[in-house]
């Protein structure tokens, strides 16, 4: 389940505990798998996509949608049928449109599949989002690539609301065999291909082949970490994973557990000793923060939104290549384990920002604002 998905979900939650009327409009095709669950509270309306592939063309959505009673539509996504209607309704009803690119405008974003884009963005897309009373960014960073792909809307900066861990700490189930006392790293997520896996399993096979040769001064001996890849797989992507695994020989030391369920998710990052995340992009990354909050340190890369990792001395932000991550890798390797302790502490306090109830509040000061309640609330940006 993609970041945008659990990100709006974590929303309507939040706003159906302060009482807000809430009813999100989606679609479903027969691979989408089962449709992940919303605050009781929350009206869903969903309706099959009548065909056009990805587009997700809903005619029995638009009918639904064009009856239904609105105030203000808060859209998440881009280039799909969904998201044509919040921007026909908007502005057939005249209504207040906070748009959530979801970082389907960072440059490498336009770049995947961006021969399909192109008549999309001339169709409608660019027009929703000219038009669009506000846009959503959930990062400094996506605020602006917003300004850079050229619109001038304001903007509103509130992340993505994470809940902390469970009350008492989770209960670490047995999702990977192997060697006994093994240290784990861990990726959580889709296995998709800009999540950069490959370069990943390229960096821990080199970082394996630096082991077994004995080229560190320090460090892990052979047989003493695993590389656990844990999510489900989007479009066959894993047996081409699996098929560079085994061309890395790194079989041994790299194990894949499928899709995790929300006690499974917890208990496996309490079990790590570190977290990557070696995606081309991300707007946001939800499992990178929720990895913070159970103090693991934290390897991502500048594709990400976490330079402040780095500079927190909680983790390491490098470039989307093979080289640094294995150097990353290595270093945390290396490391003593009240070393990475120390620095999972730190990625601890970090997290702690992420409050679900302050993305909450601001979320509602932006739709406030946007009925002309009150004035512009703090987290809304002019420039």
């Amino acid at each position: 389940m993609g970041g945008p998905v659990l990100g709006m979900a974590a929303y309507v939650g939040l706003l159906a505990d302060a009482g807000c009327s809430v009813t999100v409009y989606s679609t479903k095709q027969g691979t989408d798998g089962e449709s992940f669950p919303l605050d009781s509270r929350v009206r869903h309306v969903q309706e099959p996509a009548a065909g056009w592939g990805g587009f997700r063309r809903s005619p029995a959505l638009w009918r639904q949608a064009q009856a239904a009673e609105i105030n203000l539509i808060h859209s998440h996504g881009l280039w799909t049928d969904v998201h044509r209607l919040a921007g026909h309704l908007a502005r057939t009803r005249q209504v207040p449109h906070l748009l959530a690119p979801c970082g389907m405008l960072m440059p490498g974003a336009l770049r995947h599949h961006g021969w399909k884009k192109v008549p999309v963005r001339i169709w409608f897309q660019d027009r929703a989002l000219r038009a669009a009373q506000c846009l959503h960014a959930k990062s400094d960073q996506e605020c602006r690539q917003i300004r850079a792909f050229g619109l001038r809307n304001p903007v509103a900066v509130i992340p993505n609301p994470i809940a902390p861990p469970p009350v008492g700490g989770p209960v670490v189930p047995a999702l990977w065999s192997g060697v006994p006392n093994r240290r784990t790293v861990l990726f959580l997520g889709r296995l998709h291909p800009v999540k950069g896996l490959a370069r990943l399993v390229q960096a821990w096979a080199e970082v394996q082949r630096s082991a077994v040769s004995g080229q560190w001064s320090s460090g892990p001996t052979p047989g003493t970490w695993q590389l656990v890849l844990a999510g489900p797989d989007e479009g066959g992507h894993r047996g081409e994973i699996e098929s560079l695994v085994a061309e890395c020989r790194c079989r041994d030391s790299v194990v894949f557990t499928g899709e995790l369920d929300e006690k499974q998710k917890w208990g496996a990052l309490a079990a790590a000793d570190l977290f990557v995340m070696p995606s081309d992009f991300e707007n946001f990354g939800n499992a990178i923060v929720e990895a913070m909050s159970c103090a693991v340190p934290v390897i991502t890369t500048t594709g990400t939104p976490w330079e402040e990792l780095w500079r927190a001395g909680a983790g390491w932000w490098v470039a989307p290549r093979v080289e640094p991550l294995a150097e990353a890798l290595r270093e945390a390797l290396a490391m003593s384990e009240t070393q990475r302790q120390e620095m999972g502490t730190r990625a601890a306090g970090l997290a702690a920002r992420f409050s679900p109830q302050q993305a909450g509040a601001d979320l509602i000061q932006v739709y406030r604002w946007l009925m002309s309640e009150i004035p512009r609330p703090p987290c809304v940006r002019l420039d």
